[in-house]
């Protein structure tokens, strides 16, 4: 972008803003101000009406670095949200366990339940994979047997998350949640 020379003048976090940016949303928004209220968009153009009115490239200026703590604030309450759905997510978990912990301690028959539900989701999912390699599947009914053993796949993969601990995505956004609110990484 012809502007960049520019805007760098401005405030290096514009810089750093408009090249973070994925989306060019913030290009498309950097133009729009020069167009308003410069009359152009073009970079020769816009170097010439800053150099040209001091009025023109103050308010330019300005409109920019508004539109920047804009963007970063409306960023912050996106991962401010991230961060709260993270932390929601957590005492979830942490309920769960905790409520099966209290259930075996005072002798319920529910404390066998995540038990139960996990050995059937095991059993389910080996029966698909001796079905698929013992090759026991009625023909035509090999894509349905993939289909129906990608859910048992899954259900295998959430009880080993459940008795195995977290998986290596889930350990990065606890430390990630950790670094967040403790302010350390």
């Amino acid at each position: 972008m012809p502007l960049i020379p520019l805007l760098l003048g401005l405030a290096p976090t514009v810089a750093s803003w408009l090249m973070g940016d994925k989306t060019g949303a913030a290009v498309e928004k950097v133009t729009g101000i020069a167009r308003d209220i410069l009359g152009t968009t073009d970079a020769d153009g816009i170097e010439r009406a800053v150099a040209a009115d001091p009025n023109l490239a103050l308010q330019f200026k300005m409109a920019v670095l508004q539109a920047e703590a804009d963007a970063r604030a409306h960023a912050e309450r996106l991962r401010q949200q991230d961060l709260d759905q993270l932390k929601a997510q957590l005492a979830d978990v942490g309920s769960a366990r905790s409520q099966t912990v209290e259930l075996a301690k005072v002798g319920s028959p529910l404390a066998w339940g995540a038990g139960v539900v996990s050995v059937l989701a095991i059993v389910v999912f080996a029966g698909f994979v001796y079905m698929l390699f013992a090759k026991v599947v009625p023909e035509g009914m090999k894509e349905a047997l993939l289909l129906l053993g990608g859910s048992a796949a899954t259900g295998y993969g959430m009880v080993l998350s459940y008795w195995l601990g977290s998986s290596s995505g889930s350990a990065s956004k606890d430390a990630t949640l950790r670094a967040a609110v403790t302010g350390k990484n």
